[in-house]
């Protein structure tokens, strides 16, 4: 047997290095009933929205039409936007995901959206297998927490590669924490290669960029607890490292030789010059989002807006005793929460969804000091839950409204239904992805011969059409008859 190092915490004082917690007792049963259904009606909402929500441009739509275009032309190697346009931009997992589910249930919003759903599942699994093993005596309260933060709520639904991405890395950093603490050889070498393979599969998920999300907290934590040497001894397997490398290499190598260029634009332009270079204007497929410097703590507040306080109090606790958590678990969740944050705090060039690997740890902190907390909370906590869930399906139509208002699938529809056999849709304005998706690629920027143009709503206004030459009015753009 191998004593674990981490905290130097002796063996038998030790339940998978539990941060020491003040017992309440469980969970009033009816509140752990009101925490289920809570969780099951946000399910059902995130169910609901994924089967009727359009995809809806850019991000959603662009995604999709990348597995839509791999399912039905085989752009496996390398995805596609179309036949002369290969998606440099990010590795393939997500999209391969996407289409595999396509080609089993048809192309269509809930298919293209199940890969998300599951890797959000799976990334619940794990948190919940995370809060047991630090000894929580309610490891159930980690799934309410981490269902009712907003930002998972929407990855766990959408199109986009975050989803997979925040289920690998989290998955990795509990792998890693097995690691650490495994009383025995056996364990710690399974639990390490277990971590490489996920930092394989990460590298065909964002690549550089899922491995810094993975590493970097791992790498933070062995500093604050002075033991980079063991964390090193602990997670360095050659077996693991041949397994990670037979992962992912084979793709960048046969990408590279299939595309060459590819890896010069994904590697500097997409890991360096977009997070370095404000307004980076190097991206080949959509726009550089330029924001203020530390946006990303912006995007943190709306990402566990419910959970806020929680942080907020937690974060007064650490500033107050100078000390990041009583325990190497709670450093270790730290680390991985804030490490996130603070690495996007210097980047202009960053989306909301980048805060979302700091979530899953978060919610794990989040259990824990909910677990802390007397009794007679309990029923404040449920009845917050269920309200806050009331109020996520209530909100749900004006979600639908936002995805149609930013999806031309309406607007392909009416044209559909309005057209003859064999018609093409035309366009006088830039189509969407989500133009090139519902149309299957079956539009064009000609509009000889054809009946009905789709138009900008301000090019309607400046030319002054007649009310009765729109056929089908969008936010933006609009269906208009040909004189």
């Amino acid at each position: 047997m191998t004593d674990p190092f981490i905290g130097n915490i002796p063996l038998e004082q030790r339940n998978d290095a539990a941060p020491p917690v003040r017992r309440q007792g469980s969970v009033p049963g009816i509140w752990r009933t009101w925490f289920v259904l809570a969780v099951l009606l946000l399910l059902l909402c995130r169910i609901g929205l994924m089967w009727w929500g359009p995809l809806a441009d850019t991000t959603e739509a662009r995604y999709g039409e990348l597995a839509r275009q791999t399912a039905t032309n085989g752009y496996w190697l390398m995805p596609h936007m179309n036949a002369a346009t290969p998606f440099f931009a990010k590795p393939p997992l997500s999209t391969w995901a996407s289409a595999a589910t396509a080609i089993l249930f048809g192309i269509n919003e809930f298919a293209l959206r199940l890969p998300a759903l599951l890797a959000a599942l799976l990334t619940l699994w794990t948190a919940h297998c995370f809060a047991r093993a630090l000894g929580l005596r309610e490891p159930g309260l980690v799934v309410p927490v981490l269902a009712s933060m907003p930002l998972f709520f929407v990855a766990a639904g959408a199109v986009m590669t975050d989803a997979i991405q925040m289920a690998i890395v989290w998955g990795g950093q509990y792998a890693a924490w097995r690691a650490f603490t495994a009383e025995e050889k056996a364990s710690r070498r399974r639990w390490a290669r277990i971590f490489w393979a996920l930092v394989g599969l990460g590298g065909l998920a964002k690549g550089l960029a899922t491995w810094a999300l993975l590493g970097l907290p791992i790498i933070a934590f062995a500093l604050l607890q002075r033991e980079a040497r063991q964390v090193a001894r602990c997670l360095l397997d050659a077996p693991g490292i041949l397994l990670a490398t037979a992962i992912c290499l084979p793709w960048y190598v046969a990408a590279e030789l299939a595309y060459p260029g590819f890896l010069q634009y994904f590697i500097v332009g997409e890991h360096f010059a977009r997070f370095l270079v404000p307004g980076w204007q190097g991206d080949r497929y959509g726009l550089a989002h330029r924001q203020p410097l530390g946006a990303i703590w912006l995007f943190w507040i709306g990402a566990i807006l419910p959970w806020l306080p929680v942080f907020m109090l937690r974060l007064l606790s650490v500033w107050s005793t100078r000390r990041l958590g009583s325990s190497p678990a709670e450093r270790f969740l730290w680390c991985a929460t804030l490490v996130p944050l603070l690495f996007f705090t210097g980047s202009r060039n960053i989306i909301w969804t980048y805060a979302l690997t700091a979530v899953p740890p978060f919610a794990v902190l989040v259990a824990q000091w909910l677990e802390q907390r007397p009794a007679v909370r309990w029923p404040r906590i449920g009845k917050a839950l269920m309200a806050y869930a009331l109020l996520v399906v209530l909100l749900s139509p004006l979600l639908l409204q936002q995805q149609n208002a930013n999806s031309d699938r309406a607007l392909v529809l009416a044209h559909a239904s309005l057209s003859t056999p064999g018609s093409v849709l035309a366009y006088a304005t830039q189509p969407t992805f989500s133009s090139a998706f519902y149309t299957a690629g079956a539009f064009t920027q000609q509009a000889t011969g054809e009946p009905m143009i789709v138009m900008d709503n301000d090019a309607i206004a400046r030319e002054a059409l007649a009310p009765e030459r729109i056929l089908f009015r969008g936010r933006s753009r609009s269906l208009v008859a040909m004189p």
